[in-house]
Parts: C-alpha cells; sequence; structure tokens
C-alpha cells in the first residue's frame, strides 16, 4: 500500500493535466495520458490524488479499475458515464441521452416487419423518456430483449442499473437532437432517425465491433454537446488552477482509469482514440474530455510516436520522443520541443520516491541508515520501501549486518519467491513461473544482456522471453542524460538483487554456482574479458578477477578502467549473510595475500583492497557500510600516483562520485 501524499504536489500535476482554456476557446486535441510504473510504484495513488484534487471543480468520475473487473468498451462507458453524470454543486449534470438511446436499440430485438420494428423502438423511446423507475426500465427493457440470447446479459444488467441516471429530466429537444444525430451518421446511411435506430441496431447484434464503434461515439458526442451548454457556470466553482488574472475558463472533464494493462483496458484506449480520430476525419472539432490512465506496461502501439524507457537515448529516432518523466513535484521534465501534440497517447513515467519520502515512510531521518538503506534497496519503489518498513521495525540496524532485509530465520527462503509473487513478475507469461525467473536470474541480471539493443547469444530458450517481460512491465529503464553522459541501461535493484538472492538461497538445482558456471562457459562470455571476471567474481574468484583488473590497469583509458571495475564489481555473492562487512572484507583481502607472489606490486595491494570494498558496496540489500565507501574513494585516490598514465582525472572522480553514495 502506498500512502497518501505519495504525489507531494498532486495539485500541480492536475492542472498540468486539464489543459485549461479561457472561455470562448475551442477544445484542443487531447491525448490519452497514461501514467507508467511498474507494479508497487504508486500509480493508483497517484490516480487516486488526481480525483481527489479535481473535487467538486472538475467533471470526473472515480477511478474505473481494471483489474478487479473486465468490462467491455461499452460497459466500461457506461460505467463512466453514470461517473461523470453525478450531481455537481455548480453545474447540472451532464446527460448522456446519444448514448442511452444507442443502448435501447442495441437491446432490441426487432421483427423483420418494418413497421412493427419502428413502432417497438419509437415506444421503448416515448417510455424511457417519460423517466421511469428502476423497476420500470427493467420491464421495459425486458420487453424489449431476447432473454434466450445470453450474449446481451452483461449490457442488460449495465443498462438496467445505469439508464436513470443517464437520462435524468429528459426533455424532447435533447431527445429529439439524439434521435437526429444517430440518423447523421454515415453509417445510418441517410436513413430516417427511427429506421437509423433500426438498421444500426440490427447491424450493431451482428457484429460486436460495429456496437462498440456507434456507441463510443455516441458517448463522444453526448460529450462534446453537454460540455459547453453544463460547464456555464464553471468559473464559480472550486478551483485551484494558476490564474491570478482571474480569467473565465473552462476545465476539460477528465476520465480516470486505472491499471489498463489488465483486461480490456488497453482495448477501451484503443476504441476511444479510434472513435475521435473517426470525428476529426469529418469534423475540425475536439471533444473536452482528457483521458487518464495508468499502467503497469509498455504497448507497442505508442512506439511509433513514443521512445521505450527501456531504449538508450543514443538510439533515438528522429520521428520519436523521449518518454516525459512525472517527479513528485507534478511538473514533467521533458523538452516542450520534444512534445508531440498530435501523438493520441502521452505517456509519463512516474519516477521513484526521493529520500526524502523513503524517510517519511519510514519515520526517520534522511540521514539514517535506515533510509539510506530503504532508499538503495528500493530503488524508490513504494511497495518496497513499505516492505522494509515492516522488515525494519523494532529490529536494531547493525551496520555489519548483511541479513538485516532477511527474515531472522535465514530457513525462511521462500521470502524472496514471495516478493517477487506480490509484484506479479510472471503473470504475464502463461508458460514460466517464477521459479523459471529464478533460475533465468544469472542471465536475466546480467548487465550486458539487459539493454534492448543487446544482441548476445544464451544457452537457455526462455530468458528472451523473460527479458522482455521484464522490459515490458518497466523493470528496465534506461536513465536520463545528465551532464552530457548517459547511465547505463539497468535493471530494477529491487528486482534484480531478489531474483539473485532466491538463486543463491536455492537448495537443489539449478543453483547458484551451476548457472554462473554455465553463463561463464558461454562462448560469447568466455571471449569477453569483462564479462568473463563478472561471472568469476560473482563465483567467488577473488584473486583471479583482481588479476584482470591489475592486467588491464594501465593498458586502457583509465575511465574505460573505472567503468570496467564497475561492472564487475556488479556481479552478485553467494557468500553467507551471517558474515559481517569486516570479516568478509578481510577475508577477501588475505585471500589474495595468501595466493600472490612475494613480488607483489602497490598497485596490486591497493586493488585487493578496492576490488573487495568495492564488491561488497555494490550490493543495495546489506546495510550502509561506510567504512567500505570511505575504503573504495581512499583507494582510487591512492592509485592516482601510482598510474603510468595521464588521464588520472578520472580516477579522482570516481572517488568523488563514491563519496556521494548513500
Amino acid at each position: 500500500m502506498v500512502e497518501p501524499g505519495r504525489l507531494t504536489d498532486s495539485a500541480s500535476l492536475t492542472r498540468r493535466l486539464l489543459w485549461n482554456r479561457q472561455v470562448g476557446e475551442p477544445a484542443g486535441p487531447q491525448p490519452v495520458v497514461v501514467l507508467l510504473g511498474p507494479t508497487g510504484s504508486g500509480k493508483t495513488e497517484a490516480l487516486n490524488s488526481i480525483s481527489r484534487d479535481c473535487g467538486s471543480g472538475v467533471v470526473h468520475n472515480q477511478p474505473l479499475d481494471f483489474a478487479k473487473e473486465a468490462p467491455t468498451t461499452v460497459e466500461a462507458l457506461a460505467k463512466v458515464a453514470f461517473g461523470l453524470s453525478r450531481r455537481w454543486p455548480s453545474r447540472k449534470p451532464p446527460r448522456f441521452t446519444r448514448f442511452a438511446l444507442g443502448l435501447i436499440a442495441v437491446q432490441a430485438v426487432l421483427p423483420n416487419d418494418r413497421e412493427q420494428a419502428r413502432a417497438k423502438i419509437d415506444r421503448a423511446i416515448r417510455e424511457f423518456s417519460r423517466n421511469p423507475s428502476a423497476e420500470r426500465i427493467a420491464q421495459i427493457v425486458q420487453e424489449l430483449s431476447d432473454a434466450a440470447e445470453p450474449l446481451f446479459d452483461p449490457l442488460l444488467a449495465a443498462t438496467v442499473n445505469l439508464l436513470p441516471t443517464l437520462i435524468r429530466h429528459l426533455g424532447r429537444k435533447p431527445l429529439s437532437n439524439a434521435k437526429r444525430w444517430h440518423a447523421d451518421i454515415p453509417e445510418a446511411e441517410g436513413a430516417g432517425p427511427l429506421d437509423a435506430l433500426i438498421q444500426l441496431s440490427t447491424r450493431a447484434r451482428a457484429d460486436s465491433a460495429e456496437r462498440t464503434s456507434w456507441l463510443t461515439s455516441a458517448f463522444l458526442a453526448d460529450v462534446r454537446e453537454s460540455h459547453p451548454v453544463l460547464a456555464k457556470p464553471e468559473p464559480k466553482s472550486p478551483c485551484a488552477c494558476l490564474n491570478p488574472a482571474r480569467l473565465p475558463h473552462l476545465h476539460n472533464w477528465v476520465v480516470l482509469l486505472d491499471n489498463v494493462d489488465h483486461g480490456s483496458g488497453f482495448r477501451f484506449l484503443e476504441d476511444i482514440t479510434a472513435a475521435r480520430e473517426r470525428h476529426l476525419r469529418q469534423h475540425e472539432e475536439h471533444d473536452p474530455l482528457l483521458v487518464v490512465a495508468t499502467s503497469g506496461r509498455w504497448h507497442p502501439e505508442w512506439e511509433s510516436d513514443w521512445h521505450p524507457p527501456w531504449k538508450s537515448v543514443d538510439s533515438l529516432p528522429d520521428d520519436v520522443s523521449v518518454v516525459p518523466r512525472c517527479p513528485n513535484t507534478g511538473h514533467w521534465r521533458t523538452d516542450p520541443a520534444q512534445q508531440r501534440p498530435t501523438a493520441p497517447y502521452l505517456p509519463v513515467l512516474l519516477e521513484p520516491l526521493k529520500i526524502e519520502e523513503t524517510a517519511r515512510i519510514l519515520g526517520t531521518g534522511v540521514r539514517s541508515p535506515a533510509a539510506r538503506l530503504a532508499q538503495r534497496a528500493s530503488g524508490g519503489l513504494p511497495h518496497a520501501v513499505h516492505t522494509i518498513k515492516a522488515l525494519l521495525d523494532g529490529r536494531e540496524l547493525d551496520r555489519q549486518r548483511r541479513d538485516v532485509l532477511w527474515p531472522d530465520d535465514l530457513a525462511e527462503a521462500r521470502s524472496c519467491q514471495e516478493r517477487l509473487e506480490e509484484l506479479r513478475l510472471s503473470h504475464h507469461l502463461v508458460d514460466v513461473g517464477i521459479e523459471e525467473f529464478v533460475t533465468a536470474a544469472a542471465w536475466a541480471t546480467a548487465p550486458w544482456l539487459v539493454p534492448a539493443e543487446s544482441a548476445g547469444l544464451v544457452s537457455q530458450p526462455k530468458i528472451g522471453r523473460i527479458l522482455t517481460e521484464l522490459r515490458t512491465a518497466l523493470w528496465v529503464i534506461a536513465p536520463e542524460r545528465r551532464g552530457g553522459t548517459e547511465d547505463h541501461t539497468v535493471m530494477h535493484p529491487w528486482i534484480a538483487r531478489t531474483l539473485l538472492s532466491a538463486l543463491a538461497a536455492r537448495t537443489g538445482e539449478p543453483s547458484y554456482a551451476a548457472q554462473f558456471r554455465a553463463m561463464l562457459d558461454d562462448s560469447s562470455v568466455r571471449r569477453d574479458p569483462e564479462r568473463h571476471a563478472y561471472c568469476l567474481l560473482a563465483l567467488g574468484e577473488f584473486s583471479t578477477v583482481v588479476d584482470v583488473l591489475e592486467e588491464r590497469f594501465d593498458r586502457i583509458p583509465h575511465q574505460d578502467w573505472v567503468d570496467l571495475l564497475t561492472l564487475v564489481t556488479g556481479a552478485p555473492d553467494d557468500k553467507p549473510l551471517h558474515l559481517g562487512h569486516d570479516a568478509l572484507y578481510q577475508a577477501l583481502v588475505d585471500e589474495d595475500l595468501r595466493g600472490g607472489t612475494g613480488d607483489r606490486s602497490m598497485v596490486r595491494n591497493v586493488l585487493a583492497r578496492l576490488v573487495a570494498a568495492a564488491w561488497l558496496l555494490a550490493n543495495p540489500l546489506v546495510g550502509p557500510d561506510d567504512e567500505r565507501k570511505r575504503l573504495v574513494a581512499q583507494c582510487f585516490r591512492e592509485l592516482a600516483p601510482l598510474s603510468r598514465r595521464s588521464d588520472v582525472a578520472a580516477l579522482y572522480e570516481a572517488a568523488r562520485q563514491t563519496e556521494r553514495l548513500f
């Protein structure tokens, strides 16, 4: 659960989303805004925050959650219309007369005789226009429909429950306008109002796509008609807009949809977008409706306009834009020149929690060891922060401990799998379960395979699907370019290290050692010294890795060497968790001393300490290790005078970067 206030300035976010405009200005193009983030990133709370900020001043619906129900597009539209139609303090409730007429017509099983069909439709419309009770509506719908056709039962239930609200206080003029709209659409082919409804009803019952297209267009037409009429009192409604000149202005209506990556959510967005595009091909008129959705997955359809977040910006085509990010201040960090106003979708990445927010959840100070540990381990994922809070509750945080984020009873190894299951890691792969994700952990977390551009070969056939799933589920992100440089594409630390910890805790086969040994024996790894050293260190071959780094210290540019050290020491370990930092560090250094020759160089002595300290420091699931951080920075500075190269500034910069770590 994510605490309220996850978006600390959600009102600012809401104002940015509403696309306000002055009275008299036409509605502009409204892309579907999709708030993106992996499972547990606080998307639902972000949407609820927007709903709260809309309050009574902006017409909106309570978020419709596609993870809890799987409505068809028409059923979802009926629920949304019902939500928009509630009584608003500063305006009349919206009416969805065209949409309601379409629902009535869809329910009708009409006789083959045209006059009888016209009479049946006309009688039903007149009965509805009298605003009958729900019981009477149920009776009318039952008369119209054929109980022997179960296909329409869900839609029938939605119609019975929601129609009284959608058509309340229906007058003669709105009803005539609605019937005329159905007669004027191209699909009616010039028929009169009643004949048009008969024709459209027949086609809609025979083709679900026709039914969805027709009723979605009717819904948007109702929005276009109701908004300018019913928004007249809006300048008097409560409003938090930045409007120092107090200019009369209008808000778009807002439709809030949660978890559109579940059930029929993406299908709903596609149907809304298609209906908008059909209307714009015939009329230069936009609907004043802003759709704000959340998704825990990337949709391939967006890639025609937006660069997937796990791809490096170095591969950015000229005709696509970088997905903007939405930090907790509510302002999207994106170059306005990069915006794509004509794109039908606007995906926005929710940024992770800052350490200030993590500390607030934990109830500690920003500089506390608990906050630093939680920020590193969780990567700012709210769900993980709350998991860590429960683990740390009442527990003394000893900086020497490496098992602080695991149960006291280490036999409870299933805690790793349980964390992965909570985050629905394998939910979208029918024939791949959590255990297979764990088995694949060595490959799936290898830094050279994480980027989308990777073409590396793997010896296990499911690795490609698992990596694709991790990217699609937004567990792999290419960090923003900062200061002219770009960090390596990385997997989320909570997922990556939990997968590896689950593999290390496994008592059966395939084991941690067996998987990394298999990776080490892979032909592509054997040919690559960096990858080879990474696997060796993961297997505990400490002195051999120090040999590699010593041999290359003066042979390559020092920035490349620092990058090599960072990649290699990012390898996981399967060392016993009960060993503290000091004991494990000393054991590694002593091992290198025992295995070396008598003529050790000064560089070798420094490197042994550096690699041991950096390897221990790189694990985000262990407690803050200020002593190891100090050692790493000191070793970088000791190496600079020992170098025979002229680019030692990279070593000093690496020391400074280390000191900035949590």
